[in-house]
């Protein structure tokens, strides 16, 4: 549906994208990468905020441009969603409805099933500035949603929400997809790891690997150990996190030096890890993009 072929994104000097190719297709989507990997920057040019240095973005197969916007065919949750704060929710979700040329006609019965569809009907009189960090994120994921776009992207929609938060709004991320293309990008692996049907990792502005939850673990088979905590990490292994059984902590680590642990199956996180620290050899894989 949308994609980037040698995408190239400059600011100044500073190179952001490197000829990034990828493509988008139905279904749930999960672009992950560390801190300044590129995915915002990614995420922006494919709906047409920054203009690439070079290479071109397409939509349904045709550049995107002034002939074929995407903007007309997208909800989009940015990282900082902000709305007037002195409007009601009920006008926020009007504002926003006309934003997205939702016809008149039809703007009360789609307020009304988004406003539902995320758990905020009963608040529609409330002033957005009166709402928790969660319900603003909620309202923004209602108006990504108005206008039903077959193409949705919702960056670090989750950041900052305490776990009850986190956990409604994964539900609502779960009942999307279907026939449209959900780009969900964040830094969470536990949230990827649970919605998404394919996985994209991004690291130094290039698509460094791509596959379903189970192929981006197994980029780890064969790596993956728990060492008690105290006893001695090899040197060119990663922490992945720490782990405790029976009351014993214990450090799980990808590396391919010779390892005393315990082997363990490798989770998305593992493989993850992996890649981005350059343990994995995503090239004999099958997996590099």
């Amino acid at each position: 549906m949308i994609g980037a072929q040698r995408l190239t994104k400059k600011f100044g000097k500073k190179q952001v994208l490197q000829e990034l190719s990828f493509s988008f297709g139905e279904g749930i989507y999960g672009l992950v990468g560390p801190n300044g990997a590129g995915k915002t920057t990614f995420l922006r040019c494919l709906i047409g905020v920054y203009p690439p240095t070079a290479g071109r973005v397409l939509y349904n197969g045709a550049p995107v441009g002034r002939k074929n916007d995407v903007t007309r065919h997208l909800g989009y949750l940015p990282q900082k969603f902000g709305i007037y704060p002195e409007l009601t929710v009920w006008e926020a979700m009007e504002y926003l409805c006309v934003i997205k040329g939702v016809p008149k006609a039809a703007r009360k019965k789609q307020i009304e099933q988004k406003l539902e569809q995320v758990n905020l009907l009963a608040r529609r009189d409330s002033r957005v500035g009166a709402l928790s960090g969660g319900m603003v994120r909620r309202l923004g994921l209602a108006g990504a949603l108005v206008g039903d776009s077959p193409l949705l992207i919702l960056d670090e929609p989750t950041a900052g929400l305490d776990p009850e938060e986190r956990m409604r709004f994964k539900n609502i991320i779960r009942s999307l997809g279907g026939e449209r293309t959900v780009i969900l990008s964040t830094h969470i692996m536990e949230d990827v790891e649970a919605l998404c049907q394919q996985i994209v990792i991004v690291n130094q502005g290039r698509v460094i690997a791509a596959g379903s939850p189970k192929e981006i673990a197994s980029l780890a088979d064969g790596m993956t150990y728990e060492i008690p905590e105290g006893e001695t990490v090899p040197e060119k292994a990663v922490v992945s996190k720490i782990t405790e059984h029976d009351g014993q902590r214990f450090c799980r680590v990808v590396t391919t030096a010779p390892c005393s642990g315990t082997p363990v199956l490798p989770t998305v996180e593992d493989g993850y890890i992996g890649a981005v620290e350059g343990i994995v050899h995503v090239e004999k894989t099958g997996l590099l993009l």
